[in-house]
């Protein structure tokens, strides 16, 4: 068995009776006679394993790296929910003035536990004025022309919304954005979810160590949805954004690019959770599933860690 192997790194290990089996990289005995893998399916087509699996020198017969690959082939939720997600984006409410509309849409929003934020139009951080803000619920995209509303906006209550506990915010790399808000529109963005600080965390909870690098909305909404990764446009013309009336293609984009945030909130969420989702069933079982004399036993050590609770948290 190779050694150099780097934790996280897709394999493919094959059996003496012909099986064959992918998975990532976890860890290897000092004497290779062990090699342990997470997230394993069978080939060609087996579901995915929760936890670690453990392949001996003497079961093996060859092992094989494998580049990850870049674009996932299926999605990862239903078609129907796709399809429902996109026409919500199509959907999406344009406001350019503080009327009725303006109101309606900020009680909207302010009803909902969690709202997405498109880091869309903050690209340039605190250099330029954000020409618009783009806001969602689960149900509704909204697209607040800040361009034409100017300081009105902010004041007649997204800047209250911003700096809030409650709604959270869901942002896909809010630096920029927050750093827009505050130098040139005197808001200090608040109770930020960021999907991509959530990855980081898990790639770090899966691989042992941080990435050098984050990834962009187009690669997670890739990773855990399993779209495709022009799926979305990230780099909006900075011109076309800032002419008015703000063209239908640009709002079409800003509808597309935010309208999967949500969804891709809640599976990093529950990501993150895994190990601690898994600890405590870990307990939950911890005596329950032992017999009597040995859920007396374990009674009397209750200070101390479960046996198996290390194996229970690792993916």
């Amino acid at each position: 068995m190779d050694s150099l192997y780097i934790k996280g790194e897709l394999l493919q290990v094959t059996t003496k009776n012909s099986e064959v089996y992918e998975g990532h990289f976890y860890s290897i005995t000092s004497d290779k006679s062990k090699i342990s893998l997470y997230n394993v399916k069978e080939l060609p087509q087996g579901n995915e394993s929760e936890g670690i699996t453990h392949y001996y020198n003497s079961e093996v017969t060859n092992i094989v790296k494998l580049q990850k690959p870049d674009i996932q082939k299926h999605l990862k939720i239903s078609e129907k929910e796709c399809e429902l997600i996109v026409n919500i984006a199509k959907k999406y409410i344009f406001i350019n003035q503080v009327d009725n509309s303006f109101h309606e849409a900020l009680e909207d929003l302010n009803q909902y536990s969690y709202v997405s934020v498109s880091s869309d139009g903050s690209a340039m951080g605190r250099k330029c004025k954000m020409p618009f803000l783009v806001m969602a619920t689960h149900q509704q995209i909204y697209i607040f022309d800040i361009q034409v509303m100017q300081y009105h906006a902010f004041e007649a209550g997204l800047q209250k919304l911003l700096e809030s506990e409650f709604p959270k915010k869901i942002v896909h790399d809010c630096r920029k954005l927050s750093d827009c808000l505050y130098h040139k529109h005197n808001v200090k963005l608040a109770s930020v979810f960021d999907t991509q600080v959530g990855d980081l965390i898990i790639q770090r909870n899966k691989q042992g160590r941080l990435p050098d690098t984050v990834k962009s909305l187009s690669e997670c909404l890739n990773t855990y949805l399993g779209l495709h990764l022009n799926a979305i446009e990230e780099k909006l013309d900075i011109l076309q954004c800032t002419v008015r009336p703000l063209s239908a293609t640009i709002k079409d984009t800003l509808a597309k690019n935010i309208a999967f945030m949500h969804r891709l909130s809640e599976i990093i969420n529950e990501e993150m959770m895994l190990p601690f989702v898994r600890g405590v069933e870990c307990f939950v079982e911890n005596l329950r599933s032992s017999d009597d004399f040995k859920a007396w036993e374990l009674c009397g050590k209750h200070h101390q860690l479960p046996k198996d609770f290390k194996s229970a948290i690792e993916y």
